[in-house]
């Protein structure tokens, strides 16, 4: 019999039929859009010369120094309002923040109203002092006797002052009820000192040079007041976890005699959680495997344990989370 030529048509037919059963299947494979490759991670810290901000750049070299090939930044920024919203879309990758600050963003409540952030958890933190600091001739000797006194609420738009008006929330005090000024810390010492204000609302850590300042200052008794008493209200309002009891032990500054039950809240390095598992789980065990190496860029960092830092106040990153069950931190 004789054969007849195969055609043209016939040959692009038998190709066709080929690349569609899998006979091509490196085309299939490059039709697939590859991982973008991280090659540049971002944290958003806070103000120059703050803990957020140089915490923030130990961990940047550490980052850098293990992670290998990525380049790794610390950003300056407002803190923890602005950096739930730069985290939150995309123009950072991690971020510091006060775990209500974290809290409100993803539920678009407070400063974030109206607009929802989706951030997810890399790890809690230090835990930080609510402190409502006034002079011993001040004559306030509780929250409640800040109604009618000329009282500073911390700095506009930062996780200090969401905590100073959640304070007074959760004791029943309104904005209204107060002479209110809006001052970076150390520019309220200053005021409390010259008696410009009766008191100040402030978030930060056990020891602070500002708090130093009025206490060793001629003629002023610094006054610490029980914010502990708001702690009630504050897991009413916000629920278990985000604030919670904690106490200034005696002696840590001049003329404090006694400990002082305080309120506390906490804080956390929070993360895109768009970013793959298997980076988030790096960096997470580069940082908390490495916490001695940032305590010595920051003692602040000596508070860090790794037994809490699961506990964040947002879902955990599947990354950070699979490395927290590795190490049993985690059920």
């Amino acid at each position: 019999m004789k054969r007849k030529p195969i055609t043209t048509a016939a040959i692009a037919l038998i190709f066709a039929l080929a690349s569609a059963y899998g006979g091509n299947s490196s085309a299939q494979d490059r039709s697939k859009p590859a991982a973008a490759k991280i090659e540049r991670i971002s944290i958003a810290t806070g103000a120059i010369g703050g803990i957020y901000n140089v915490l923030g750049g130990g961990m940047a070299k550490l980052l850098r120094e293990k992670l290998g090939g990525i380049d790794v930044t610390a950003e300056t920024t407002n803190a923890s309002v602005d950096n739930v919203r730069l985290v939150g879309t995309k123009q950072a990758d991690i971020g510091f923040s006060t775990s209500i600050a974290v809290v409100q963003g993803t539920k678009g409540e407070g400063p974030f109203k109206g607009v929802k952030y989706p951030v997810a958890g890399l790890a809690n933190i230090y835990p930080q002092f609510l402190w409502a600091v006034t002079l011993e001739s001040s004559g306030i000797n509780n929250l409640a006797d800040l109604r009618g006194k000329r009282v500073s609420t911390s700095n506009p738009g930062s996780g200090s002052e969401l905590d100073a008006l959640n304070l007074m929330a959760a004791v029943g005090i309104k904005v209204g009820e107060i002479k209110r000024e809006r001052l970076p810390p150390q520019q309220a010492a200053e005021a409390l000192k010259d008696r410009r204000i009766d008191a100040l609302l402030h978030t930060a850590g056990q020891k602070q040079p500002a708090w130093e300042d009025i206490a060793n200052s001629p003629g002023a008794t610094i006054k610490f007041l029980n914010t502990a008493v708001a702690v009630g209200g504050l897991e009413r309002d916000w629920g278990k976890g985000v604030y919670f009891p904690l106490t200034l032990p005696k002696g840590i500054y001049k003329g404090q005699s006694a400990d002082v039950p305080m309120a506390a809240g906490g804080n956390c390095w929070f993360i895109r959680p768009d970013l793959p598992e298997d980076l988030v789980y790096q960096i997470t065990k580069i940082l908390v495997e490495n916490l001695d190496e940032l305590a010595k860029v920051h003692s602040e960092a000596k508070n860090i344990k790794p037994e809490t830092a699961p506990n964040t106040p947002v879902a955990l990153h599947p990354g950070a989370a699979r490395y927290f069950k590795e190490r049993g931190l985690l059920k």
